[in-house]
């Protein structure tokens, strides 16, 4: 319990009644011995010649009806422990409070953790109001205190949340920096956050000498521990975010610390309050704040061990990978995609190191194999593209071919958000290298995403013959994954497959993620099979298919952009123009947190369509521009039947508007910044069709089967 908690506790139960609430304040005592000494000090009782002073404190103490604060314990815990217990049994009418850092650890003992200040939830990073969380009441109460008032507008409510959230709404830091805003405006706080320690200081000259900086505060409770808890608490820091027992002891177990230790020591850190524990279904994950964090890696890095640690926590975190990755093409992968969510940071991390390292080549590429769906069922295109590009240019990278080819697909199948430019570059290079390396397995998949770079290129008499190629080799090898993910690449060319032929391939497709249970590639299967059923016109087909698709992602946790713009398309062919624009919505949130330029395109024309549709012929024409501007910078063109459904709007925009002003209004919105078209975008989303009831926003809304 806090000092300050403690003494509000306590000033509550001052009524009258009992013989009193005594404050024992230890701060300042820095020997165990004199703690019994400093209890009878402030409570009056004299000692006796002869005899020890916790015998006379506790026959003095024995008939009394009081409560004793003893604030500020953690420095002397071991003494403080001795007397309290022995406090507790001789003395049956009194009651003791403390304040500490770790619990006293003694019988009878009733721990309450404080927790940290509430902050804004996930969705709130606009909402800056005090009312909104107990850490932006704190802090805007302590920049009132300092002759600052922080309006909730939208310029400051935004840095107010996020200077709360990044000092993880501990009250000491939060104080701090609102003394800061005495001599610096909030926006440079922000800014330079990362330099807390040097920034926070300046507290309350009345405060003790460690609560006047952040750094003496969090270097008083280092200087509490143990050596071994010390040398736990520094290697943690190079995880990212939370992290489990399996992951503290196959990263932290080395040099002075033994693996079976790690979970004694991160115990003891917990009792502490340095290292918080979170219930995560049916175990624990711990976590840093990110203060403690930053000053566990600022003495790492003064020990010489932060790049033993940074390479034992790759290591752990690729073998979780390739753990997972066997897994995320069967049944239970729902089950391992939210494994490696809850791990991602750390993922992230891990592999950046390996990147860092020059002699990480084939960690690199062997994070790039076994994160393949996941980053493809997560839309993690763009950090994969990062990581493994530079990757595999190295000199190094074709030391082990089947490694270098598998990274290589996978290279190609996440560069598609980038332009499909890059996608048909990369492919040619993987077919290639296929071809001449000889692996069947790589040589399909390799088929399989070059074909699907074609597509999207615009270059299906390219592109069709490699996936025939990659369906028939599948067959041939028996494997069900291959061949689902062959025939789905190879029916996007649905406009060059006979009807007939297509519902058999289709047939095939699906009865192969059936066997394998591969949900990922029913999802795209059947959203696949929706779009053309809407480019024939067939609405209660395309209906259905998205609906299988819609449930398919929803099961594993997809985050896709073009599911929630397709079921778009089939609510406004089916009269919801609000339903579809909260799916255009939904598409194009993912889509932007995706950096799916196409993605965005395509959800945009969704939008222009719309206004179209209400009447709004200058939005209209603006948002028809946004959509031309980002396909443009993806590379790609107009794919049916969105290419059909523009051709009609622009027809109709073009005769509403006369020729002269749709130009301009086209020409405004392909030439506004990719922020500014995002918030022309947006605003569509706030401006409901009257004619229509309000439908709940994003995916999560939808409910398949139910029609509008």
């Amino acid at each position: 319990m806090s000092s300050r908690l403690g003494l509000q506790v306590a000033a509550g139960l001052l009524d009258g009644s009992g013989d009193g609430v005594w404050l024992v304040e230890l701060a300042a005592v820095t020997d165990q011995d004199a703690v019994a000494p400093a209890i009878a000090g402030t409570l009056g009782i004299a000692g006796q010649p002869g005899r020890p002073v916790a015998e006379a404190l506790l026959d003095a103490l024995a008939p009394q009806d009081i409560l004793i604060v003893l604030d500020n314990c953690e420095h002397l815990i071991d003494a403080c422990a001795k007397i309290a217990d022995a406090i507790v049994r001789h003395c049956p009418r009194l009651h003791l409070l403390a304040t500490s850092r770790e619990p006293l650890g003694i019988g009878g003992e009733t721990i309450y953790r404080v927790p940290s200040l509430s902050l804004p939830g996930p969705g709130d990073s606009d909402s800056g109001t005090p009312e909104s969380s107990d850490a932006v009441a704190l802090f805007t109460d302590r920049a009132r205190t300092q002759g600052v008032s922080l309006a909730a507008d939208e310029q400051t409510a935004p840095l107010v949340v996020s200077v709360c959230r990044r000092l993880d709404g501990m009250p000491l830091a939060i104080e701090l920096a609102a003394a800061r805003l005495r001599t610096m405006s909030l926006a440079s706080l922000h800014d330079r956050l990362d330099q807390r320690f040097r920034l926070l200081t300046g507290g309350s000259r009345t405060a003790l000498a460690r609560q006047q900086a952040l750094l003496a505060t969090v270097d008083w409770s280092y200087s509490l521990l143990g050596g071994a808890e010390q040398s736990l608490l520094r290697r943690l820091s190079v995880f990212a975010e939370s992290f489990d027992l399996d992951a503290a002891e196959a990263v932290c177990g080395f040099g002075d610390i033994e693996e079976f230790d790690v979970a004694g020591l991160l115990g003891s850190l917990a009792d502490k309050s340095l290292v918080g524990a979170e219930p995560a279904g049916a175990t624990l994950r711990y976590r840093l704040l990110e203060t403690i964090r930053q000053f566990a890696a600022g003495r790492l890095a003064e020990t010489g061990e932060d790049e033993a640690a940074a390479a034992a926590h790759c290591a752990h975190f690729l073998s979780v990978a390739e753990a997972a990755a066997p897994h995320l093409t069967g049944p239970d992968q729902g089950r391992w995609l939210a494994q490696l969510d809850a791990e991602q940071p750390n993922l992230r991390r891990a592999a950046g190191h390996a990147a860092g390292d020059p002699e990480g080549t084939a960690q690199v590429l062997r994070f790039g194999v076994a994160l393949r769906r996941y980053w493809l069922a997560r839309s993690r295109d763009e950090e994969a593209r990062g990581l493994l590009v530079p990757a595999l240019q190295r000199p190094d990278a074709q030391a082990d071919p089947r490694l270098f080819g598998a990274a290589l697909v996978t290279a190609v199948l996440t560069a598609r958000t980038a332009g499909s430019g890059t996608a048909r570059q990369l492919g040619e290079q993987a077919l290639e290298f296929a071809r001449r390396f000889g692996d069947e397995r790589v040589l399909i998949e390799s088929l399989a995403a070059t074909c699907d770079a074609y597509f999207l290129a615009g270059q299906p008499e390219t592109g069709r013959p490699l996936g025939q190629e990659a369906v028939e080799r599948a067959r041939q090898l028996g494997d069900d994954v291959l061949l689902g993910e062959s025939l789905m690449e190879y029916l996007l060319f649905s406009d060059l497959i006979d009807p007939a032929r297509y519902r058999q391939l289709f047939a095939e497709a699906i009865a192969c993620t059936r066997r394998s249970g591969d949900q990922l590639m029913s999802c795209h299967l059947y959203n696949d099979a929706g779009v053309q059923a809407l480019q024939d016109g067939d609405i209660p087909a395309a209906r259905a298919h998205l609906d299988a698709a819609a449930r398919a992602m929803q099961a594993i946790g997809e985050n896709s952009a073009h599911l929630p713009v397709n079921l778009g398309w089939v609510l406004r062919q089916e009269g919801g123009p609000d339903a579809a624009r909260s799916m255009f919505g939904a598409g194009l949130r993912a889509a932007r947190r995706n950096g799916d330029r196409s993605g965005i395109a395509y959800a945009s024309l969704g939008l222009a369509c719309l206004a179209a549709d209400r009447g709004d012929w200058h939005q209209a024409g603006q948002l028809h521009g946004v959509a031309q501007a980002f396909l443009d910078r993806a590379g790609e063109p107009w794919q049916d039947p969105e290419a059909r459904y523009r051709r009609e709007s622009l027809t109709d925009v073009r005769a509403r508007l006369g020729a002269d002003q749709f130009d301009r209004a086209h020409a405004e919105g392909m030439a506004l910044s990719r922020d500014e078209a995002l918030d022309l975008a947006r605003g569509q989303l706030t401006a409901p069709d009257p004619r229509q009831p309000a439908e709940p926003p994003g995916l999560a809304g939808y409910r398949p089967g139910n029609a509008s």
